[in-house]
């Protein structure tokens, strides 16, 4: 990711395996938080470190991932 200025605007850009992971298309509206944040006692991760623990569980969960995407 890299953050962007457009005119008075900064935008934080996506890699296309980002937007596809996150399911997100053009025009998605998304809350940024640093990363380690907390809210709740819930600590809030990158994308690198989501992607990483989707890459990790793939093998094992397969098949609840392509119920999920039902």
């Amino acid at each position: 990711m890299r953050v962007e200025r457009r005119g008075d605007e900064y935008c934080v850009v996506l890699s296309r395996e980002a937007l596809e992971a996150l399911r997100l298309a053009e025009g998605a509206e998304v809350e940024v938080r640093p990363v380690g944040a907390q809210e709740n006692g819930i600590r809030y991760i990158s994308t690198e470190e989501a992607l990483e623990a989707y890459r990790k569980t793939l093998p094992q969960h397969r098949e609840a991932y392509r119920e999920l995407a039902k």
